[in-house]
């Protein structure tokens, strides 16, 4: 609706017309006046004559009749006159209360209007009256505003098609403009404006509403929907947006330009020990470090999670993508304290360069993505790039977790059993419940394999579950049947510790199936154990008290003191099969294994040696007092059934271990 039309439903054309009808009237007053006082007289006459002439008048009476009839029409004639000029006043000025009540009305409202109004002429373009708003929200008074050219409001950023006055008189209606307050301030504003012809001129009605707020809320938005709110940096949905660009400048000028695709190793393990808050402290660490590598050309980004991106634009040589991310990675390997605590991190870095590796974002991503995941699989902390056989192990990575989603679901996996056999007597003291793998097409995944795929995909939370209830079911019934009355062993991840319901899971689990807790045994590795926070710490404490057995598994990998494990609820240490092999032999592994025993003894923990393959490697454990040992040299990981044709073998119904609870 425009201002006209406004106007009109205001009825602020009423003040002219009222004033134009009181002034017809008035212009034709004297006209009526002598039409009237004529026809009085005519009709006087008449009547008077007709009178005269009819009346039965004698002597003095026709004279004395005159004269009365004389001095009557003077005096009705001036009676009539006075009301004829009373009666037109008294409208004219009846006429004139009204417009000058609509006139206050209509500047009361202009004034009380919360949106800025200004009138303005438009020959001049300089502002005749403001509203109050105008007053409260740009600063000047009334009297300064008067006579101020309108476009001494504008900032320098004025937008071509606000109206400025004169030469602005056709200025789009609803035109964006930025203008400048009294004290400095820029204020957005969204103008409306129309001509208002009066009788005597032309005015231009200017309204300024105020959407500074609105447009700062947009930029909000439009900040939030490209930038990471964690580190600042870029997000994915802007570096697609730059990198779309960069090629499409790269096919015009002939240059090249490469991705570093940053995935900071074993970050999983510190969101999952310490906490998200810390994880949280760590990425913006490594957001802070990666900053300062951007520049004119380089781009750095955070696409989510713990990946970060460096584009790089204008290639000035095939060797400066390796120097950058060597860089990169000493950048992120150096040490820091993260929250009070020292972090030593390292990443691994995948690079594609446009056009070799690709011609569109979506080829540069994924082949980038590929070469980060082949320098984790060399080893991580390492530097990759793409290579066509790499798209084609990300494709088996894709298609694995595709099929172990499937399998977890349609029953495919199964669970092999590791027993542990005493050093003393030989018996089987315990056993470590292993997942297996086998295709409906009967092809055989290797746990090395799928395992780390599903902590990366997130199904190590579905898989843990679904192998801590199949091995209790498995431990009843060897219970039941008196086969085996020793603890079993579970693995269990970072992730289920920290998932929400967990030692509820396990106790509900052990009680709905009849097991009873001390035969129950977590392990977690020696890694995970190092990183704990006071949270999962908690849990493990929730679990000893439930009577579950805690057991560290991979020990030695993490070159920590025993002594770190005061703070947790500790009852079995697992030796790192790498520090078995050949131990006979070797004198720095069996300085190790000598020294692990010798405070695994003192803390009062059983030792459970893994990967025993010979038997020199067993006696030399036999003779340091380790307590059992666990590897091929007895037995490999089996079935249920092949483990249970082995304890009907052995007759073993021992107890568990000394040192267990």
């Amino acid at each position: 609706m425009t201002l006209d039309e406004r106007a009109r439903d205001y009825g602020w054309q009423r003040t002219d017309i009222a004033r134009a009808r009181a002034q017809r009237r008035l212009r034709r007053q004297p006209c009526t006046l002598a039409y009237r006082y004529a026809a009085f007289s005519a009709a006087w006459l008449g009547i008077s004559d007709l009178a005269y002439v009819n009346l039965p008048m004698h002597g003095n009476d026709r004279l004395i009749y005159l004269v009365f009839k004389g001095i009557l029409f003077i005096g009705v004639s001036s009676l009539l006159i006075f009301w004829l000029q009373r009666r037109a006043i008294t409208r004219f000025l009846d006429s004139s209360a009204i417009v000058d009540r609509l006139t206050r009305s209509y500047a009361q409202l202009f004034s009380g209007l919360p949106t800025p109004c200004l009138v303005v002429q438009p020959d001049t373009g300089e502002i005749e009256e403001v509203n109050d708003a105008a007053v409260a929200i740009y600063g000047w008074s009334m009297e300064e505003f008067r006579g101020m050219p309108l476009a001494d409001l504008f900032a320098d950023a004025l937008p071509a098609r606000a109206p400025q006055g004169r030469g602005r008189r056709d200025a789009a209606i609803g035109a964006f403009a930025r203008h400048l307050a009294r004290d400095g301030r820029l204020i957005d504003v969204q103008v409306f404006s129309t001509e208002l012809a009066l009788a005597e001129r032309t005015l231009r009605i200017v309204i300024c509403l105020d959407v500074t707020a609105q447009l700062r809320t947009h930029e909000l938005l439009r900040l939030q929907a490209t930038v990471d709110p964690l580190t600042g940096l870029p997000n994915r949905a802007l570096i697609h947006e730059r990198l779309t660009q960069a090629i499409r400048e790269a096919a015009d000028t002939g240059l090249r330009l490469a991705l570093l695709l940053i995935d900071l190793d074993n970050f999983k393990l510190i969101n999952d020990t310490r906490g998200h808050a810390f994880g949280d402290l760590y990425l913006r660490e490594i957001a802070t470090r990666l900053s300062a590598f951007a520049d004119g050309t380089t781009t750095v980004a955070r696409l989510g999670g713990d990946e970060f991106l460096v584009l790089i634009a204008d290639l000035d040589s095939s060797a400066a993508p390796f120097a950058i991310a060597d860089s990169v990675r000493q950048a992120v390997a150096r040490p820091g304290v993260v929250d009070g605590l020292n972090v030593v991190g390292t990443c691994s870095i995948g690079i594609a360069v446009y056009p070799d590796h690709g011609d569109d974002p979506a080829a540069l991503l994924s082949a980038a993505d590929a070469a980060m995941y082949g320098a984790k699989r060399a080893g991580r902390d390492g530097v990759n790039v793409f290579e066509d056989s790499l798209r084609q192990e990300t494709a088996r990575y894709a298609s694995l977790v595709q099929h172990l989603r499937r399998a977890l679901a349609n029953g495919e996996l199964r669970l092999r059993y590791q027993p542990q056999f005493a050093i003393a007597g030989g018996g089987i003291i315990g056993v470590e419940a292993l997942s297996a793998w086998t295709t409906a097409e009967g092809a055989e995944i290797s746990a090395s394999e799928f395992i780390p795929a599903a902590e990366r995909s997130g199904l190590i939370l579905d898989l843990g579950r679904w192998a801590f209830r199949e091995a209790m079911t498995q431990l009843v019934q060897w219970r039941r049947s008196g086969l085996y009355l020793g603890p079993l062993a579970v693995n269990v991840s970072p992730a289920q510790l920290r998932g929400s319901g967990f030692p509820e899971f396990v106790l509900d689990t052990i009680h709905e199936l009849g097991v009873e807790p001390d035969a129950v045994e977590l392990e977690i590795t020696e890694t995970v154990a190092l990183q704990l926070d006071a949270k999962i710490r908690s849990r493990l404490h929730e679990l000893d008290n439930m009577g579950v057995s805690i057991v560290i598994d991979d020990f030695g990998r993490g070159y920590s003191s025993l002594s770190h494990f005061k703070q947790l609820p500790v009852h079995k240490v697992k030796i790192d099969a790498s520090f078995v092999r050949n131990v006979q032999q070797s004198r720095d592994n069996q300085a190790i294994v000598r020294s692990m025993l010798l405070m695994t003894q003192a803390l009062g923990l059983t030792t459970v040696a893994e990967g025993v393959e010979s038997e020199p490697e067993a006696e030399w454990l036999r003779h340091h007092g380790c307590d059992a040992i666990q590897g091929y040299l007895y037995s490999r990981p089996v079935s249920a059934s092949a483990l249970g044709a082995l304890l009907e073998k052995t007759r073993a119904s021992l107890a568990p271990a000394t040192g267990e609870s």
